[in-house]
């Protein structure tokens, strides 16, 4: 779960800072069969002078829960001066090492920064040294958002970036958030040549149709099984978290084969269905 932006001086820094029932929380993971969530905060951008979250938080949850939950912290790699980010680096090196947090979190759209930019690599070398993933929001707005032109510019949000990310760095674990939306076909070549690149479909159940064709051609394309599901939900309301999440473990589920059989499309066996909830996303963070 994400935090709502914030200033910085307001940020919540430890699990007794949230107003959630965690017993509650964990009673309805039971409920619906789901094992372990995985949390993370947005990092302040150059852009906004706001946070979404702190990684003292995501540390202190994964700490705390460490059989439920999984922490992947955040950060931006260049500042707002446009200079290499050192502290964040070594923020992020700390956090894998003396906490075990198992991945990274870019988001160059709203960094205003291009994810192949060599200032940028010293933070791939480390992943890589560290053995834990990075994810990218390397894609356009997500369908639920409403941010402004200015504030997540398009040329920063192409996945074919990343080509060269993952040429660079085989050993790399990305994902690349939202199916690299609405560029998928373009992220799916992508990964095609490069087997270290997974996606999530996050927020494109929005879309179930649109999602429906772009399973259909992750499975064209021989990668169906570096495809997850992700909830990206951001706040502490349980109900509504909870509400969100069983639908859509629901339609995947139930109603995703339906989709494709309705559209004349292939169906995915049941062994990709859950791959897409589970086998999938433990091999990118290997747990």
């Amino acid at each position: 779960m994400l935090q709502g932006r914030r200033p910085l001086e307001s940020l919540k820094r430890r699990v007794e800072d949230l107003d959630v029932n965690f017993a509650d929380l964990f009673e309805k993971m039971d409920q619906i069969g789901l094992e372990k969530m995985v949390t993370l905060a947005q990092e302040m951008t150059r852009v906004s002078k706001a946070w979404l979250g702190s990684n003292d938080l995501t540390i202190n949850l994964q700490e705390k829960f460490p059989k439920r939950i999984v922490g992947i912290i955040a950060a931006e790699p260049i500042d707002e001066r446009d200079v290499f980010n050192i502290e964040r680096l070594r923020e992020f090196r700390s956090a894998v090492k003396e906490h075990g947090m198992k991945g990274l979190l870019f988001t160059p759209p709203y960094g205003h920064f291009y994810a192949n930019d060599k200032k940028v690599y010293p933070f791939y070398e480390a992943a890589v040294e560290l053995d834990v993933a990075i994810y990218f929001h390397q894609a356009g707005p997500a369908p639920r958002s409403r941010a402004p032109s200015y504030f997540v510019p398009l040329k920063y949000s192409r996945p074919i970036v990343l080509d060269d990310v993952a040429i660079d760095f085989p050993d790399l674990r990305i994902n690349v958030e939202h199916m690299g939306y609405p560029w998928t076909e373009e992220l799916l070549t992508i990964m095609r040549h490069a087997p270290n690149v997974y996606t999530d479909i996050s927020q494109l159940l929005d879309r179930p149709t649109l999602l429906a064709w772009y399973l259909t051609m992750a499975k064209e394309y021989g990668v169906i099984d570096r495809v997850f599901w992700g909830s990206d939900y951001v706040g502490e309301d349980i109900v509504e978290y909870f509400k969100i999440v069983q639908g859509e473990i629901t339609w995947i589920s139930n109603n995703l084969n339906k989709s494709l059989t309705k559209s004349g499309w292939p169906t995915l066996t049941q062994e990709e269905i859950i791959g897409i909830l589970s086998t999938n996303v433990r091999r990118l963070l290997k747990l």
